[in-house]
């Protein structure tokens, strides 16, 4: 095979060995993949590029065997700081053409990161486009390339945007928005705080955090649940920032000192936009987080929350009916709230009063009464729910129950005709119970009254854009209980990161779910004040599947990473087995 083998003459130097020798080499494809890429090679299609259409190698497989052919350093973007002056030098649509990245800038000398350095016309056009000498290339693979371009240019944007203040203006000097709530009069302040909500839209991105240091701002991006850092913003130029950002939420600007929240609402292109804004002091200043509010239509059903079919049928009988309690329960940040609206959307809003309490309103929903809560003014869960139930409620949401008031009324209120929809923090759907117990509520008044509780987490999807079978660390497969069998994680998966992910190898998540139907052997149990542990193995016998079994389920069908199961559930209260006396 020509690729393979290539003669030299004697007392030569060695030869550069080729791409396909160096793949078999490194065990990565056989020598028969090698002679079969070859034969089935569209006319002028390089090797490299065959082998993955028939998917023989991986994007990281190609890149270590293109940079030790090419005796080239290899890098992993995810640590390689990119300067922004490198960047500017080539304009974004030339980069994407050559499929490159400019890292840094050494005199007259470019260094950029490339997927395909053998490309001489891709670096001769950037050489001159970027008008410097030489043009130094490093390998890196495809998709953590395209990824970590389209977040270097965002940042160069929000970095020239920067540049367009004037960095000696006090806060007192910014512009105030032209309507209340708004900001939209096109000032270099009011294009960056635009520019930093678009690139948070763009990165799929739940929150923007601000956070202040010794030499300015910070901001991380919260995107599937992790933090990612895109920028700084230098301190000369953060103060206008804090301030427009102050005013856009209705909050007072002079105050430092304070925790401060409010609302505001920020036109990128033709979209409008709902923030929530939250400041705290620190040690270095005020740290600011922008909640991107979901709008009316953003908002999820019943059957896109990715809830397995047992949830779903408990969920959706039990919204139906005219009374009860419905609970959710889990951490911040397990999806709480958007379960709560879809619950909403499930039950009519058109045909029903529906009547909320929450703090703070997620979204603004036409058709619902929805009351803020406000404990500075006496308005409390507890004070809401006495007065809330003189409207004529057919359905409430209670936003979350943190006291024993509250959790007599919501239990009262759900067993004099209204249907109640409330959450509580607790770690699973048996715990919940003995909760509200806990907090007061009259057991025989809860056991009557209560339906469902569903207990929920948020997991990560691996990316189908880039999904790759992967193995299972023996102590992950333990700790999860899989034994040795492996059909158990037979359809393991992870991904290696891609465009369409940002490089991350996750894109989304999904809702992981325990129901405890509340059945008359429950109900029988909460009457007689059993414990977590009981209720768990009698509602397990009714049917109850763990939230970790839930998880180990996605897991197995390639969904998430066993990883991500052991990490986002928590050890079930008892192993599965029919109910048992304790």
């Amino acid at each position: 095979m020509n690729d393979l083998h290539h003669p030299r003459s004697p007392g030569s130097p060695p030869p550069r060995r080729r791409l396909g020798e160096l793949l078999v080499a490194t065990g990565a494809i056989s020598p028969r993949d090698a002679e079969d890429a070859l034969d089935r090679a569209a006319p002028g299609e390089r090797l490299g590029a065959t082998l993955q259409r028939l998917g023989l190698v991986t994007d990281a497989d190609l890149a270590d065997a293109v940079a030790a052919q090419l005796r080239l350093p290899r890098i992993d973007l995810t640590r390689e700081h990119v300067d922004l002056d490198a960047v500017a030098r080539l304009p974004e649509r030339l980069a994407d053409r050559y499929d490159v990245l400019p890292l840094a800038l050494d005199g007259e000398t470019l260094r950029v990161a490339i997927s395909d350095p053998s490309d001489v016309a891709a670096l001769d056009g950037v050489r001159l486009a970027a008008g410097v000498k030489a043009v130094q290339p490093v390998v890196t693979t495809s998709g953590p390339l395209a990824a970590a371009r389209r977040r270097a240019y965002r940042a160069a944007a929000t970095h020239d945007l920067l540049w367009d203040l004037d960095g000696d203006r006090g806060p007192s000097m910014v512009p105030p928005p032209t309507a209340p709530h708004t900001i939209d009069d096109g000032t270099p302040i009011a294009q960056l705080v635009e520019a930093l909500v678009a690139d948070a839209i763009a990165a799929r991105a739940s929150d923007v955090h601000l956070e202040p240091d010794r030499d300015g701002l910070r901001v991380r991006l919260r995107v599937d649940g992790d933090l990612r850092e895109t920028t700084r913003i230098p301190e000369s130029r953060a103060a206008p920032l804090r301030s427009r950002l102050k005013l856009l939420a209705q909050l007072d600007i002079a105050e430092r000192r304070l925790p401060q929240d409010g609302r505001g609402l920020v036109r990128v292109g033709t979209r409008d936009q709902d923030l929530r804004v939250s400041v705290m002091p620190t040690l270095h200043g005020e740290t600011l987080v922008l909640r991107l509010l979901p709008r009316r239509q953003d908002l999820l059903g019943l059957d896109e929350l990715g809830f397995a079919d047992r949830e779903k049928t408990a969920l959706a009988r039990t919204l139906r009916r005219s009374q009860g309690l419905v609970l959710l329960t889990g951490p911040t940040g397990s999806g709480k709230t958007t379960t709560a609206y879809a619950n909403l959307a499930a039950v009519g809003p058109e045909r029903r009063n529906v009547l909320t309490l929450e703090d703070p309103i997620e979204v603004e929903w036409l058709g619902v009464n929805q009351t803020q809560v406000d404990p500075s003014i006496g308005l409390t869960f507890a004070h809401g729910l006495r007065h809330v139930l003189r409207q004529d409620p057919d359905v409430l949401l209670v936003g979350e129950i943190r006291d024993r008031e509250t959790a007599e009324l919501t239990v009262e209120a759900a067993s004099t005709g209204h249907l109640v929809i409330a959450t509580v923090h607790t770690n699973d759907a048996p715990s919940a119970v003995s909760r509200l117990a806990d907090l007061g509520a009259d057991r025989f008044l809860l056991a009557s009254a209560l339906e469902l509780v569903i207990a929920q987490r948020l997991v990560r999807r691996v990316c189908d854009g880039c999904a790759e079978p992967a193995e299972v660390a023996a102590d992950v497969r333990l700790e999860l209980g899989l034994g040795l069998e492996p059909d158990r994680w037979i359809g393991a998966r992870r991904g290696r990161g891609c465009d369409r992910c940002d490089g991350s190898g996750i894109h989304g998540r999904d809702a992981v779910a325990e129901s405890l139907v509340v059945e008359p052997e429950v109900r029988e149990l909460l009457l007689g004040g059993a414990g977590d542990a009981r209720l768990a193995r009698t509602a397990m016998a009714s049917g109850l599947r763990p939230l970790r079994a839930d998880a180990i389920d996605r897991a197995t069908a390639g969904q998430i990473t066993f990883e991500e199961a052991l990490r986002a559930t928590p050890t079930p209260l008892v192993a599965p087995g029919p109910a048992s006396e304790p």
